[in-house]
């Protein structure tokens, strides 16, 4: 989301700022110090909700609250003040919420989960990084998985590229098994169940597709340096340079497909 933080005073901003992430992690904050400087912002790009103070210099947050109405009819207020008094003609301009300085993570949760005006939430993706070593990013934050097995079913399946994969397939190339035994079959799950839990945790369970004995990933969900080197959206200065999934030894069959892509971009220039 795409969040103003309005106060004069620069340290209110920065705790607000630090409550957000460890409520609401990953929106896009930006500040004002003054009714001027908010209005400026409001009126040069959308924001999904604007925290005002009510105590500022000049112009007070109940007045910035009425311009923004006027000015971003779609922009959620809420209203952060250390006075309880103003609550009454803050409900009259039909904000999203009134907090109480300083302001406690619950009740900042609840205000987030009860905004007037709905924010389209945007499409979920996870960012693959296959170049050097593989890791995978939710939010710009490092995933972490529980099993390092799980991380490297997902490293294969995203090499696929949306294709399927049997059972016995991903087996035999990742973990060396032969032939389809008890013990394989069992591991599998195992790792399978793991990796699913770890993506669910995350809000993104519905990466994995699974139909008849064979596996793939929701391409849809994953931005990745991989697919766009593949499809021509990145270029040599971004993109490949010899190095693939590093820390997997099955990844090295991949490598002549990109060295041939690599070569033709050389050509190219």
């Amino acid at each position: 989301m795409k969040i103003l933080i309005t106060d004069d005073e620069t340290i209110l901003r920065e705790e607000l700022a630090d409550a957000l992430e460890r409520v609401s992690p990953g929106n896009d904050l930006a500040f004002a110090d003054s009714y001027d400087s908010a209005v400026q912002k409001i009126k040069a790009e959308h924001f999904d909700i604007a925290f005002c103070d009510i105590q500022m210099p000049g112009k007070n947050g109940l007045d910035l609250a009425g311009s923004i109405k006027r000015l971003s009819p779609k922009t959620n207020i809420i209203i952060v003040t250390a006075y309880s008094e103003y609550a009454l003609e803050a409900f009259k301009l039909f904000v999203s919420g009134y907090l109480l300085k300083p302001v406690k993570d619950a009740d900042l949760r609840a205000a987030l989960e009860n905004l007037r005006i709905d924010v389209p939430k945007p499409a979920k993706q996870l960012e693959a990084r296959c170049f050097g070593s593989f890791e995978v990013f939710a939010n710009g934050r490092p995933m972490s998985f529980t099993r390092r097995r799980g991380k490297e079913m997902l490293a294969y399946l995203i090499c696929l590229r949306g294709s399927s994969a049997t059972r016995s397939e991903i087996c035999g190339n990742l973990f060396e098994y032969a032939e389809t035994t008890d013990r394989m079959i069992a591991n599998f799950k195992v790792i399978l169940h793991s990796l699913k839990k770890d993506l669910e945790r995350i809000g993104f369970g519905e990466l994995l597709q699974h139909s008849q004995n064979r596996y793939s990933i929701n391409t849809d969900m994953i931005t990745c340096d991989y697919f766009d080197f593949i499809t021509g959206k990145s270029t040599l200065e971004n993109g490949y340079h010899g190095d693939f999934m590093t820390q997997y030894s099955w990844a090295e069959q991949f490598i002549y497909m990109l060295d041939s892509i690599r070569g033709e971009y050389h050509e190219e220039e």
